[in-house]
C-alpha cells in the first residue's frame, strides 16, 4: 500500500496541465499491467474513462467500469484496480484543497454533484479540450467550467425531494434514450397532465426536456464512439438523431469536441 503524490497515477502520464488555481488535468494511459495493490492519492480527483476499463475496488464496494464511466476519489481514499483492459485511457481532474475553499465547497459536495453524470462528463471533456488549446484564457476557463458542476447541486436536491413522478419520469427518459418522446406521450404513460411536466421539469431537472434528452443521447454516444466499430452515421441513428449533422452539432455543443476528434483521443 502506498500514497501517490499530486499529479501521479499508476499509468503512463501522457499530458499534465496545471492551471495554477488548484486544478490539474492529467491524461493517463495503460498499455501494460501496473501495480494492483491498495493505494491512495494526496488530492481528490474525478476520473473519466475514455477507453478500456478496469475492476475498481474500494473498502465497501467493487464494480467493473468501462469507456464512458465516471468515478470520484476522495483524498487519501484507499482503492485498487484489477483486470485492467489494455489499452485504457483516463482523464483525471485533480482538485487541491485551496480551490475547494475558494469555491466554498467540499469533497462531499463534489461526490454528490457528479451524480449528474452526463453533465459532469461534458464539463470534464470541455476542461480537457481547454488543455489542448492551452492559450492565455485556458486556466481561467478551466476554473469556470469546474465551478459549473456545483451549480447543479440545488437541482439535485430538488430532484431527490421531488414528487413521485419525477424519478419515474427520469427512469422513463433513460429507458427510451434513443427515442424522441414528447410531453403528451410521457404524460400519458405517467398519468399526468402535460402541463404539469412542462411547468415543473426545469425545476427538478435543471434544463428543458429537449436539452435533457440531448444530454442522455450524447452521454450514450460517448461509450459507443470509443468502444465499438460503428461509423458516426450508425451511431447517430442508434442514438435517435434525425441525421449525422444534427448529431455532430449536438456532440460538439455538449462536449467541445467534434465526434471525429473525440474518436481519435
Amino acid at each position: 500500500m502506498y500514497e501517490l503524490e499530486k499529479e501521479k497515477y499508476l499509468g503512463n502520464t501522457k499530458n499534465i496541465f496545471n492551471n495554477n488555481q488548484g486544478i490539474a488535468v492529467v491524461e493517463t494511459e495503460y498499455q501494460n499491467k501496473v501495480y494492483e495493490g491498495w493505494h491512495s492519492h494526496n488530492n481528490a480527483h474525478i476520473t473519466l474513462f475514455l477507453k478500456g476499463g478496469t475492476t475498481e475496488k474500494r473498502k465497501n464496494f467493487s464494480e467493473t467500469v468501462g469507456a464512458g464511466s465516471l468515478l470520484f476519489y476522495h483524498s487519501d481514499e484507499l482503492h485498487l484496480n484489477q483486470n485492467t483492459l489494455f489499452p485504457s485511457k483516463n482523464i483525471n481532474i485533480e482538485i487541491e484543497e485551496n480551490i475547494l475553499k475558494e469555491l466554498h465547497i467540499n469533497e462531499a459536495i463534489i461526490e454528490k454533484s457528479i451524480k449528474n453524470t452526463a453533465l459532469t462528463k461534458f464539463l470534464i471533456l470541455k476542461i480537457f479540450k481547454e488543455t489542448l488549446t492551452a492559450d492565455t484564457f485556458s486556466s481561467d476557463n478551466i476554473t469556470m467550467l469546474f465551478s459549473q458542476l456545483f451549480q447543479t447541486h440545488n437541482h439535485l436536491e430538488r430532484f431527490e425531494k421531488g414528487p413521485y413522478w419525477v424519478k419515474s419520469l427520469n427512469e422513463l427518459l433513460n429507458d427510451c434514450w434513443n427515442q424522441n418522446p414528447n410531453l403528451k406521450d410521457l404524460a400519458q404513460v405517467l398519468h399526468l397532465n402535460p402541463i404539469t411536466i412542462s411547468k415543473h421539469f426545469p425545476k427538478y431537472f435543471g434544463c428543458t426536456l429537449g436539452e435533457y434528452m440531448r444530454r442522455i443521447k450524447i452521454d450514450r454516444s460517448i461509450s459507443l464512439i470509443q468502444s465499438c466499430h460503428s461509423n458516426l452515421t450508425e451511431i447517430s441513428l442508434e442514438c435517435g438523431f434525425a441525421d449525422q449533422s444534427h448529431f455532430i452539432r449536438t456532440f460538439k455543443n455538449q462536449t467541445g469536441f467534434l465526434p471525429r476528434q473525440f474518436q481519435k483521443l
